[in-house]
């Protein structure tokens, strides 16, 4: 838009049709020069540069990628390899901050064998729900036993705490089981 046709809608002025077509005209006129000024080439030489660009371009098939942009095979996960060797460099950095006496017992700690097993027993024998269970059952139960023994007058013969340490254990399992089993079936619904 020129100048004097922003100025006449920017007022909100109404152009006449008259106005309109000699704008146009303008226009016209304006982009019939710069289109006679600008370097024009001749058919046959734009078919000869097109010929030119046929001759030296070549097909997606026959294109040949580089070595580098090919995909290579990257592994999806971590092997034991890798494992054992992060393992080991994080134990490296942990240990170069503890003294000889704890060097010494975390060595022993994180061998295979021995983790296996801390791993078994932390699943099954040492639950905190067992232990807690084993602890009240043989307080309070060896209280009212040495309670009763001496109020009627017989002696204890030894195996009333491990008995009661073994009732507690299985009772702590249980009671945590049941819980679970409350808790997740509230969850569910």
């Amino acid at each position: 838009m020129s100048e004097t046709l922003r100025h006449h809608e920017s007022k909100g002025e109404a152009i006449s049709n008259n106005e309109s077509k000699k704008h146009h005209e303008r226009i016209k006129e304006h982009l019939e020069r710069s289109a006679e000024n600008s370097p024009s080439r001749s058919h046959s030489e734009t078919e000869s540069i097109r010929h030119e660009v046929h001759e030296q371009a070549i097909s997606g098939a026959e294109m040949h990628r580089p070595a580098s942009e090919t995909r290579q095979h990257q592994p999806t996960g971590y092997t034991k390899k890798d494992k054992a060797h992060a393992f080991e460099t994080t134990m490296h950095h942990a240990r170069s901050k503890m003294n000889t006496s704890e060097k010494m017992l975390s060595r022993i700690i994180h061998q295979p064998a021995v983790e296996k097993i801390s791993d078994i027993a932390g699943a099954t024998v040492t639950r905190p729900s067992g232990i807690a269970g084993a602890t009240i059952a043989s307080f309070i139960g060896l209280a009212l036993v040495y309670g009763i023994a001496r109020f009627v007058g017989f002696s204890l013969s030894g195996s009333e705490m491990p008995l009661l340490l073994l009732i507690g254990f299985i009772m702590g399992l249980l009671c945590e089981w049941v819980y679970k089993s409350i808790r997740s079936l509230i969850a569910s619904k």
